[in-house]
């Protein structure tokens, strides 16, 4: 048996607000197609778990305290797309900033294969890729 998309879902964001890494990878596809924007400094397409445990090491290396808040769990189908507003500290820069995203997950038999990030990100954040 397996959860509902939503529930899916759901799951993994309350694991990132524990900052259980481990049990988010393993609620993934091992071949899932991760991407994340470049002008985040954690960003990038990631394949496959492994990968995708580089994508949150890129965000202990980024951040401090970065948390993200589920403004809207939208679901219909194998789909759900998830808008948030996430903040931190930019180490980089010590700066508290944030953003606004839409996550876009495909899920298949409750796991996900695929995650899509879209943010409205300050021009500030793009610095920290240069200094990183």
């Amino acid at each position: 048996m397996f959860l509902a998309p939503a529930e899916a879902v759901r799951s993994i964001y309350d694991s990132f607000a524990k900052g259980d890494v481990p049990a988010i990878l393993n609620t993934l596809d091992e071949q899932i197609d991760w991407r994340s924007p470049a002008n985040l400094p954690h960003g990038g397409h990631f394949t496959g778990r492994d990968e995708v445990g580089r994508f949150f090491q890129g965000i202990g290396e980024h951040w401090e305290n970065l948390s993200l808040e589920v403004d809207h769990l939208l679901a219909g189908g194998d789909q759900v797309v998830v808008l948030a507003t996430i903040h931190g500290r930019l180490r980089a820069t010590g700066e508290d900033t944030g953003y606004t995203a839409a996550h876009a997950w495909t899920l298949r038999d409750g796991i996900p294969v695929a995650f899509a990030e879209t943010v409205d990100a300050p021009v500030a954040l793009p610095v920290a890729v240069a200094t990183g």
